[in-house]
């Protein structure tokens, strides 16, 4: 750190932009202290990375697939120690900003990150730092001054001047401060726990997919989210408890058990009344495709890793999709259901194209929740059964169960309003107050179903999107958006809860998918499926493109939900192959 502390003292005084001249490796007992690059206008930021052995928090041997957990773990705790700092430091002297640390926002979801990176025992953790600003270069009141004198401590004040006594005090003391009681004070208990849980969240996905079941919820989590975010609002929730009949026990790695719902393969209603907790249910079903953190509440919600929610979405943008199973003899010259495209989908049609689509990418699980889907494309009563007697759409009440015995697709439908689901239900929950028990569903019928379903192969065209990539037109808008040349997209109708780091990945994955893939008309669903073996096969460090606007840091993003992504944007075309 002493060539740290001299190239402080020469810059005090001087203008912000000379801010630059601290990029370099520093060390200081035993931690490596790398300031890569300074950005920003007038108030400065610096990139900075951590490096030191990953023995001296947890020395013990670990399995490579343990580095999901590791790594999340630490990034978390890191987040916290930030928090911490930044609330304990002194302000350095009056008019002048002091330092800040600014980490990456992560979520309660334990997934591959940038943030912090791990190769040959040596930890990489990366972070923001945003450097002191002084606000008193010019000081107007001072009448002794020179008219030049003042011009030029203006032209400062517009600069910035740098504070050498902030810097010191930022930079020497409290930064290391930071990273050595991050390290001492490390617990590595509570990481081993991190660990254990991850391995047990792993082999109940494994003991599903072997036993026939889609999703598992452990009694005792704790469902309800507070609004829209990812934190748990436990302050009146009830603690999730299964019926007795639905109860399974599994054995954990760790020789622990754990007791809760089980939700076998088939069709699945969870009805109830308004209010008493049937999409809070479903909602934990959906997020149950990522382990969670512990403590969040989910950390033993576990469902099938390709389940997708299948909703009406009015408005948006179908590419060349076959939706003719579940339309036909329309009586509109010009519109064809093999091939349906459109800028403005209805709720139906919307609907349709996300069921065809889901069977295209390969799910095996598909969440509907009624108050959220398009009712003429879910079900026809008796009553209009028999009053339109050429029908030329299908609802998915009459092919959920061929899509189960003939495709291995299951269903989980909320329903509140119509009795028509039970017809086809294997299993019917009943939710009432908070609490949960099994319906003995006695309406079960035959519904016969339109022939056989199948898709048109299709090629998707990317070179629009490659040259919207090349252009660097890619951008995060805000914490829910991207925009991709004129377009925007809310990534939270997709994923719920996005963070900052996904929206970078998907930033990343578009550039690298279309500069570095295949160039032409390709088979989307195999060049994505590569793609994603490799960042499996590597990890997701390679995929990291900076060049794109607020993408400091990149966190996994499902093989499924880029998909979604890309069938989606009105920039991406596709043909029948």
């Amino acid at each position: 750190m002493q060539n740290l502390t001299t190239i402080i003292q020469d810059l005090d005084g001087l203008a912000v932009s000379n801010y630059s001249r601290l990029c370099g490796f520093y060390a200081k007992n035993g931690i490596q202290y790398h300031i890569q690059n300074i950005h920003g206008g007038q108030l400065k930021s610096a990139d900075i990375e951590l490096t030191f052995d990953i023995q001296r928090i947890y020395p013990y041997e670990y399995e490579k697939w343990d580095e999901i957990p590791i790594l999340a773990h630490i990034l978390r705790e890191f987040s916290v120690a930030i928090h911490l700092a930044n609330d304990s430091m002194q302000q350095s002297e009056d008019k002048v900003q002091k330092g800040l640390f600014i980490g990456y926002g992560c979520s309660n979801r334990v997934l591959s990150h940038s943030s912090v990176h791990l190769q040959d025992s040596i930890l990489r953790i990366s972070f923001v730092l945003r450097l002191p600003y002084n606000q008193s270069a010019y000081n107007g009141s001072n009448l002794a001054m020179g008219i030049k004198a003042k011009q030029k401590a203006l032209a400062n004040v517009k600069k910035g001047i740098i504070s050498g006594k902030a810097l010191e005090l930022f930079l020497l003391k409290n930064l290391p401060e930071l990273a050595e009681k991050f390290v001492n004070e490390f617990d590595t208990a509570s990481l081993e726990k991190s660990i254990v849980l991850y391995r047990n969240q792993e082999y109940i996905r494994s003991f599903l997919k072997t036993n026939g079941y889609v999703t598992f919820i452990a009694n005792g989590s704790v469902l309800p989210r507070k609004g829209k975010t990812d934190y748990k609002d436990s302050k009146y929730a009830v603690p999730f408890v299964s019926p007795k009949s639905m109860e399974i026990t599994i054995e954990l790695p760790n020789a622990e058990r754990v007791c809760g719902m089980g939700i076998k393969e088939g069709i699945t209603l969870i009805t109830g009344d308004a209010y008493h907790g049937k999409s809070t249910i479903l909602e934990a079903i959906s997020q149950g495709v990522y382990n969670h953190a512990l403590g969040d509440g989910r950390e033993y919600v576990i469902t099938n890793e390709s389940a997708l929610q299948i909703e009406a979405e009015d408005g948006r943008s179908i590419r060349n999709t076959d939706i003719s199973f579940f339309l036909r003899k329309l009586p509109v010259k010009g519109i064809v259901a093999d091939s349906f495209c459109t800028d403005n989908a209805s709720g139906s049609t919307s609907q349709a194209a996300a069921v065809s689509e889901a069977i295209e990418i390969g799910s095996s699980l598909m969440l509907f929740d009624e108050d959220r889907s398009a009712n003429n494309f879910m079900y026809k009563d008796e009553k209009l059964r028999r009053i339109i007697q050429n029908a030329s759409t299908t609802p998915y009440l009459d092919c959920a169960k061929m899509f189960y015995e003939k495709y291995g697709v299951s269903s989980i439908i909320v329903v509140g309003a119509s009795g028509e689901y039970f017809k086809i239900a294997n299993k019917v929950i009943v939710v009432e107050n908070f609490k949960i028990r099994e319906y003995e569903n006695e309406i079960k019928q035959t519904i016969g179903t339109m022939g056989n379903f199948g898709l048109k192969k299709r090629l998707a065209d990317l070179s629009h999107l490659r040259r919207l990539s090349l252009e660097r037109r890619i951008e995060i808008k805000d914490d829910v958006t991207i925009k991709v040349g004129s377009e925007s997209m809310d990534i939270s109708e997709i994923i719920p809860c996005p963070t900052r780091g996904q929206l970078s990945f998907i930033c990343s994955f578009f550039y690298y998918l279309t500069v570095f893939g295949k160039g032409g008309k390709v088979n989307l669903i195999y060049t994505v499926q590569e793609l994603y073996a490799k960042i499996a096969n590597e990890g997701i460090y390679f995929l990291h493109q900076k060049g794109f606007k607020d993408t400091e840091h990149i966190e996994f993003v499902r093989y499924q939900d880029m998909l979604c992504i890309l069938y989606r944007l009105r920039c991406v075309n596709f043909y029948t192959a």
